[in-house]
């Protein structure tokens, strides 16, 4: 709920823009009061409940299959994003923290109504793009998707994409696309991904398909564009000196690990 009115304030954008949309929100579970809101400032918007699998992933798949994508030149996909205090990533050597993140990609899509006239005009100059993002986020870094590998290849044969020797992604799965572009997604349900469990950062099924959305894209012969809106790197170089100075990080294995200037000085297993 407190992401709400920033996100509902970056939509407005869109119709500052002049772009012809339907808005089509998910929840995991009934929230009156949130829905009000939406309704309030979006009479049309069309709004369900999903259950929590998949993180934003598995809703996402579930939406595909409430819309005929053929009534559709694009697909702007936006989502709410954690931003508690100590998580983050690294992407194209930038240490992004969640809210930052999250920052980045949506100022990307919908910051501005010009950046959204932008971005609309180079899908319509050329045709050979089909999936744009931020391009701090846009990233084919083999540590993003090494691991995932072969469940990526598994995955990919399952809906019956090509194969390719590239992996490139919008990591934070934030994006404009073509609407065609899914069309292979059809072919899963958002049955097919575990309950949601936000203590697991990586590894799941949703996080293959993150990858694949990327990989959907390039397997149909499309490139991804990476728009660089905003320029982040005095932010990026705080939150390297940050970094430097104090690191707290979870395990998977349940471990809480404290660093001070890279030296580790507590190292702690949850109960």
């Amino acid at each position: 709920m407190d992401q709400l009115p920033e996100i509902i304030l970056k939509l407005k954008n869109m119709d500052k823009a002049a772009i012809d949309y339907d808005l089509y929100v998910t929840m995991s579970a009934e929230n009156k009061p949130a829905e009000a809101e939406i309704k309030k400032e979006f009479p049309k918007a069309v709004i369900w409940q999903v259950e929590n699998r998949g993180y934003d992933i598995g809703p996402f798949v579930d939406f595909l299959h409430k819309i005929n994508l053929g009534d559709y030149d694009y697909i702007l996909k936006l989502h709410t994003k954690n931003k508690n205090k100590g998580n983050y990533t690294i992407l194209n050597n930038n240490r992004m923290d969640n809210a930052l993140w999250g920052k980045v990609l949506f100022e990307t899509l919908v910051g501005t109504a010009k950046q959204i006239k932008q971005n609309y005009a180079k899908f319509s100059e050329d045709d050979t793009i089909g999936m744009m993002g931020s391009k701090y986020c846009l990233t084919s870094e083999k540590h993003t998707y090494q691991s995932l590998v072969e469940l990526i290849k598994s995955e990919a044969e399952k809906l019956h994409l090509p194969q390719t020797d590239k992996v490139e992604f919008v990591a934070g799965s934030m994006f404009l696309a073509r609407a065609e572009m899914f069309k292979p997604f059809l072919s899963v349900s958002i049955d097919d991904f575990a309950q949601t469990d936000g203590r697991i950062k990586e590894g799941t099924k949703a996080h293959v398909y993150e990858r694949l959305f990327g990989c959907a894209v390039l397997a149909q012969g499309k490139k991804i564009e990476g728009i660089k809106q905003y320029q982040y790197e005095e932010e990026f170089l705080k939150a390297k000196i940050k970094r430097f100075f104090f690191q707290k990080k979870e395990t998977r294995s349940g471990h809480t690990i404290i660093k001070i200037c890279k030296i580790p000085v507590l190292h702690l297993r949850s109960m």
